[in-house]
């Protein structure tokens, strides 16, 4: 079972450096759109390689907790924005970190690949429409928009963020998969196997008994 929940210093140094990447990318590379928010950029990308490579559990934490609470208060929205525009449409980034067993076990062979990009495509096809039902859902309730004029706000800025984020994210992969097999973090490791200290001196002794047995036959 791996060591989803276990934090290693390696772990929190790597998931901040590529958090503090996210937020600059989001603060400072990003195409604008509409007057209440929303913008097109590759803030994605970073928190994706934290899911790949540290799993659902820290990949939630970074993108729901450190990214989007940082974010929230750097675009200056009220705190009601956070649960849906934040929490939700950036934490279930996470749901890549489902596919990242599989991704790292079979990325070596053809079809492996191949089927690696599908499910990436799949799953970042997933978090964008989840995100978009999140934003249109806040644009409903706080800013008073009808449904259709929230989807129409929502739609280009996700939609339009979604192939940018895929496609970088796959040329990106060789590089994560390479990095995934020469630095492994705490949940890409094998836990070890703890031996207990009484079924040692349990199988010692039953060792011993057999020896001696051996012993008196053989005279």
């Amino acid at each position: 079972m791996k060591r989803i929940f276990d934090f290693s210093l390696n772990d929190i140094t790597e998931i901040a450096v590529l958090c503090a990447l996210a937020i600059i990318f989001d603060t400072f590379i990003k195409i604008p759109v509409g007057s209440t928010g929303g913008s097109v950029n590759f803030s994605m990308v970073p928190l994706i390689i934290i899911c790949l490579r540290h799993g659902p559990f820290k990949g939630f934490i970074a993108s729901a907790l450190v990214y989007g609470i940082i974010t929230c208060y750097l675009d200056d929205y009220v705190i009601q924005t956070y649960p849906l525009e934040y929490f939700v449409a950036f934490g279930s980034i996470s749901i890549v970190g489902f596919i990242a067993p599989y991704i790292n076990k079979s990325f070596k062979k053809m079809n492996g690949k191949i089927i690696s990009y599908i499910l990436l495509a799949i799953t970042l096809s997933i978090w964008a429409t989840i995100r978009f039902f999140a934003g249109s859902i806040d644009s409903v309730i706080l800013y008073k928009y009808t449904f259709s004029a929230a989807f129409a706000y929502n739609a280009p800025y996700v939609f339009i963020s979604l192939p940018f984020d895929f496609v970088i994210t796959a040329l990106l992969l060789p590089i994560v998969m390479k990095l995934n097999k020469m630095y492994k973090t705490t949940y890409l490791k094998e836990p070890e196997k703890v031996i207990n200290q009484d079924e040692t001196k349990i199988n010692s002794s039953c060792l011993d008994n057999e020896i001696d047995i051996d012993i008196k036959i053989k005279k």
